[in-house]
């Protein structure tokens, strides 16, 4: 079994609590300097850049599992207390977002489990962001070679 995602703790733990964090100490300080009552705008951009956030994060982080492992001829996933198992024989469509931060793999599978029909991970960072991941490259000839047999 071997694991083929990539930490997801920054992207999920820290950038959203530093972001979140951040938004609030600006606007304590707005409010505690008086500077609300000054300029509406002090009010309107830290709650503007929350939601903005919290919308970014839930359609690019926090969709993503925790931890995927190669088991062969399937996939564990991990998203929180929850577990699939999906045959690469019944991946569906493959889905590679290199440019990306967090690179993104999306997995379209025949029937949804306990994460769901779509599963989304991040591979392992690569040294050369120009090339392609070689774990997500073997992993699509993987699943060709599964759905032919």
């Amino acid at each position: 079994m071997k694991k083929i995602s990539g930490s997801t703790f920054y992207f999920k733990k820290v950038f959203p609590t530093v972001w979140f964090g951040f938004l609030a100490i600006f606007f304590v300080t707005a409010v505690l300097s008086g500077a609300i009552s000054e300029s509406f705008m002090f009010l309107v951009v830290p709650v503007f850049m929350a939601v903005f956030g919290f919308v970014l994060f839930k359609k690019l982080i926090w969709d993503l599992a925790d931890e995927v492992y190669d088991e062969g001829e399937s996939l564990l996933f991990r998203k929180g207390d929850k577990e699939q198992r999906v045959l690469l024989k019944d991946i569906i469509n493959v889905s590679y977002a290199q440019m990306n931060s967090p690179e993104r793999v999306v997995l379209k599978v025949r029937s949804g489990g306990q994460i769901g029909q779509e599963l989304i991970f991040n591979p392992p960072m690569s040294f050369n962001p120009f090339s392609k991941n070689p774990i997500i490259v073997e992993l699509l000839e993987r699943i060709d070679r599964a759905r032919s047999t």
